[in-house]
């Protein structure tokens, strides 16, 4: 729920940012809008951003340019409902050219707020605009602090009409075609990753892989959609996942899973170790009733028997590195469902 309610906000911010200002100039050109309003400069915008097969207005593209007659055009791209991950390389292509490897920090960085991404390098700029002017598409590739892929694309028809009509406006048509980095602006805060992540729920590139490799029982379903998934982080770079996968008796069953974003990014599905009375140690890709601690890194679970023939087990593990090592775990000697982890021999570390 809080994933979506973040979402609706800064859908509704977006919105509220993108109408006019008071007493503000304003026309559109295709799929284009220009806005000039005296202090703040002029801005050409494009909320139109196809990505996943549909329009969606979480993605703006900008060009803008401040009232000094000396100002430069800056180009900007904004995430709003899913935040790029600024320590990761981004990409601009225009059209079938060549496409544009934006580094952090040094090709795009994020100024005045975290969703507003701007393109700081002069070359790369330069090169941008003057294909942008002539093109049809722009396509944005990035990950976001999840570790989502995203493609994002952007109609160019009517682009060359609005900074025209900017230049009119300014009273500096015929003034040449220059862009640079917004030196009116200054950087974004810097954010917390594993709050941001957590704020975005579980990436979709994640529960398709969890549907498509697991046998558990959709998510969405009306028997599983009451359970929430547990996020957390285990590193600066990697976030645990355990989505809810079986629902019975006082036992909810996780699978688990490692995300991890840095320079080598991916998806790791988690294994377990677990004790049982009649075959001893088995392994396993399903904790219950599962609790992570974000501070210490540890993560509980207990399997609670449903009656003679079933074993129940718990078992603590802590985050090492790159793996949950087993701290402690409890079986009883006998599937027999009785006890409970209070009173089940500790079977690791064995007396």
């Amino acid at each position: 729920m809080m994933a979506k309610t973040h979402l609706a906000a800064a859908i509704a911010a977006l919105i509220l940012t993108a109408g006019s200002p008071a007493g503000a100039e304003e026309s559109t050109f295709d799929d284009w809008s220009a806005v000039c309003e005296e202090e703040d400069g002029c801005i050409a915008s494009s909320l139109v951003g196809k990505a996943s097969g549909g329009y969606d207005a979480r993605f703006a593209l900008r060009v803008g340019r401040t009232a000094k007659a000396d100002s430069a055009w800056t180009i900007s791209i904004s995430t709003i409902a899913v935040l790029a991950d600024r320590d990761r390389p981004a990409e601009v292509r225009v059209d079938d050219n060549p496409p544009l490897t934006l580094k952090p920090e040094r090709g795009y960085a994020p100024f005045g707020t975290v969703n507003d991404f701007f393109i700081v390098d002069d070359g790369t700029l330069n090169i941008l605009i003057g294909q942008m002017l002539a093109g049809e598409s722009l396509r944005f590739t990035f990950l976001d602090v999840s570790g989502t892929p995203h493609d994002v694309d952007f109609p160019l028809a009517g682009v060359a009409d609005a900074l025209l009509w900017i230049d009119e406006a300014q009273g500096r048509l015929g003034s040449p075609l220059l862009a640079g980095p917004p030196n009116h602006l200054s950087p974004a805060p810097k954010i917390d990753n594993a709050a941001a992540i957590a704020r975005l729920g579980v990436p979709p590139h994640l529960l398709a892989r969890h549907r498509a490799a697991s046998t558990c029982e959709d998510p969405n379903s009306e028997h599983m959609s009451g359970f929430d998934p547990v996020i957390g982080a285990v590193s600066k770079t990697a976030t645990l996942y355990a989505l809810p996968c079986t629902a019975g008796g006082n036992n909810v069953g996780y699978r688990l899973y490692i995300v991890e974003t840095g320079e080598i990014g991916g998806i790791e599905p988690l294994y377990f170790a677990a004790f049982n009375g009649d075959y001893g140690w088995v392994g396993t890709d399903t904790l219950f009733n599962i609790a992570f601690n974000e501070e210490t890194k540890e993560l509980t679970s207990a399997y609670k028997a449903r009656g003679a023939g079933d074993c129940g087990h718990s078992g603590t593990w802590v985050w090492k590195n790159y793996a949950f090592a087993m701290r402690e775990f409890s079986a009883p000697n006998r599937c027999n469902g009785s006890g409970g982890p209070g009173g089940w021999p500790k079977v690791y570390p064995a007396k």
